[in-house]
């Protein structure tokens, strides 16, 4: 049986920077089960509303990498710079988890 050829986090990087053609990309990714999930944050986002972005980001990885985008790559979220504030998002998610268990 033929194997799938192995996505890394470098040639995923690769291949959205240059399909999406993105300005100073920085990659915050991690392979969890088995598929690369993470954060992309560029000035490149700047002004495009969340769905665009996401239908971008999937057209480049479906182009490149067909049926396998799927089976090796899962959430990707994309920020501009002004966007990305990773300890507001951890905040904002600790302050709805102890609300709720109110």
């Amino acid at each position: 049986m033929k194997h799938a050829p192995k996505l890394t986090k470098e040639s995923l990087e690769n291949i959205l920077t240059r399909r999406l053609g993105l300005v100073n990309p920085e990659y915050h990714l991690q392979k969890v089960g088995g598929r690369l999930v993470g954060n992309i944050i560029s000035s490149s986002f700047r002004k495009k509303k969340d769905h665009v972005r996401q239908e971008q980001i999937w057209k480049a990885l479906e182009d490149e990498l067909g049926d396998l985008s799927v089976r090796k790559v899962g959430m990707l979220l994309a920020y501009s710079p002004e966007e990305w504030n990773p300890e507001e998002d951890m905040t904002r998610h600790r302050a709805k988890t102890d609300s709720s268990r109110k």
